[in-house]
């Protein structure tokens, strides 16, 4: 009979302290959130080309021209992007040994377009930065017709190089970064 009373009890024990667990025990929950944007892709299309430079004399390319530098970037259509360029980029010669040359990139006189892949349109760069912000076109083709989700636009920019009266001769080569973010 004591071991009766002994199970007995041990259930009852078991089931208070069970249905005590039970009331102490809570949830909650939880918000989860995420945006989902297009990649920025970007490209080159044509290289910043002095041509042949005179030692000791300056040779400025403006956006404007067909030797100006250009590179375009796609995403979310109609979004902002804030595009950073650097200052200065620098070249060394690919003809033998000699000091490299720095190129003075224009960032003040940069250009870029969102309609098409015409050099047209100014933009108000931040020139102690190097940043500018544009919107992206309402298509990919940047004529406006047929949304599809990607956006487009197309920059130019201009430079200067000034070899120094003793630079080495021959082909000089470089290059430089420009990095395009969204910045809505």
């Amino acid at each position: 009979m004591k071991v009766r009373k002994l199970i007995a009890m041990a259930f009852a024990v078991a089931g208070f302290t069970t249905g005590i667990a039970a009331f102490a025990q809570t949830s909650q929950s939880v918000n989860a959130t995420a945006t989902v944007t297009t990649p920025i892709t970007g490209a080159a299309t044509a290289t910043l080309a002095f041509g042949t430079v005179t030692k000791g004399q300056a040779n400025v390319i403006a956006a404007t021209v067909a030797s100006a530098g250009a590179f375009n970037f796609s995403g979310d259509e109609s979004d902002n992007i804030t595009v950073a360029v650097p200052a200065d980029a620098t070249i060394s010669t690919t003809s033998g040994s000699g000091a490299d040359m720095t190129v003075t990139l224009d960032r003040a006189g940069l250009l870029a377009n969102s309609t098409d892949n015409v050099q047209a349109d100014g933009v108000v760069s931040d020139a102690s930065s190097g940043t500018v912000t544009v919107a992206l076109s309402a298509d990919a083709d940047g004529d406006g017709v047929g949304s599809d989700g990607l956006g487009q636009t197309y920059f130019w920019i201009g430079g200067s190089v000034t070899p120094t009266a003793t630079q080495q001769r021959g082909a000089y080569t470089g290059t430089f970064s420009v990095v395009a973010s969204y910045s809505n």
